[in-house]
């Protein structure tokens, strides 16, 4: 499958680009108007390199800090390696700034 590259004219709803634990990559984009979102990944837990489209919705999961290793609640967005099968999270970013309470 080949994705179709966000490019300068085009208007996206949704835009991350993560690195997660382990030396794992993900970047997912949504173009506006379109309910698909458009995955490339390098999965943590296997190593192996993917592509996927799949429907945008977070869920909602226990996030654990590796720092500290506490828990919490909160929204997710979640997919699945396609080589080991494992689900990687991508956890909802909250803004910290003046007037806003820490998540």
């Amino acid at each position: 499958m080949v994705l179709r590259k966000p490019g300068a004219n085009d208007k996206l709803a949704y835009f991350t680009r993560r690195a997660l634990p382990n030396g794992g990559k993900a970047t997912v984009w949504r173009f506006e108007g379109e309910e698909l979102a458009n995955i490339e990944y390098s999965c943590p837990f296997c190593k192996n390199s993917g592509e996927k489209q799949q429907a945008f919705a977070r869920v909602a999961a226990r996030i654990v800090n590796e720092k500290t290793g506490k828990s919490k609640k909160g929204e997710v967005f979640r997919f699945q390696c396609d080589s080991c099968g494992k689900d990687i999270d991508l956890p909802k970013w909250v803004k910290k700034g003046p007037g806003r309470k820490a998540a």
